[in-house]
């Protein structure tokens, strides 16, 4: 009884494996390597698929984001007091103005982060 036809058939089954992988690594690299648009002619226009959000969503995302760092049980009361100030003569215009314009609620959060990082004071730093 042989052994080793049993053995070569699962090696050729996993070279097979191995080359299918190398191949899709290749795919991949190669896609990437390509230009999103490969020729610009006059009268292409560059489209995107969403549009900046209005200010409707950019205030109820940000009311959202102060809301629940308010509601946040280790910062401060001072803390506290100024996210609410904050909320309570936040611009929305000025804020899209400033930030903006905005094509995604990561985007709006990414520029609450910074708004407010400095407003906020954890209880163990008081300590």
């Amino acid at each position: 009884m042989e052994i080793t036809s049993a053995t070569s058939a699962k090696a050729t089954y996993v070279k097979g494996l191995d080359d299918e992988e190398e191949e899709n690594e290749e795919q991949e690299v190669q896609e990437e390597q390509e230009p999103a648009v490969t020729s610009k002619e006059e009268g292409d226009q560059v489209s995107f698929a969403s549009e900046d959000l209005d200010e409707s969503t950019v205030n109820d995302k940000v009311t959202g984001f102060v809301q629940n760092l308010i509601a946040a049980s280790n910062i401060t009361d001072a803390s506290r007091e100024q996210l609410q100030r904050y909320l309570d003569t936040f611009d929305v215009a000025k804020f899209i103005k400033d930030y903006g314009p905005f094509e995604s609620v990561r985007d709006i959060s990414a520029a609450m982060y910074a708004v407010t990082s400095g407003l906020i004071k954890y209880k163990e730093q008081e300590e």
